[in-house]
């Protein structure tokens, strides 16, 4: 299966979210510091992405 599609799908998804929530598409001079942003985005992922895969590494234990 190709998920490129699927890939393009769920950002263009997102970035309607955006539109919805801040009522504008991205604006790239909006006074953010985008670098703070990215960090703080890829801190939150690391605990999210930690804490679903200690939940599949514990199924995987539990299963055997």
């Amino acid at each position: 299966m190709d998920y490129n599609n699927k890939i393009i799908s769920l950002i263009q998804k997102r970035l309607k979210h955006g539109q919805r929530v801040y009522g504008s598409g991205l604006d790239i001079n909006d006074g953010r510091d985008w670098i703070t942003e990215s960090l703080e985005e890829m801190l939150d992922f690391s605990v999210y992405i930690s804490a679903q895969l200690l939940q599949l590494q514990e199924r995987r234990k539990n299963d055997k």
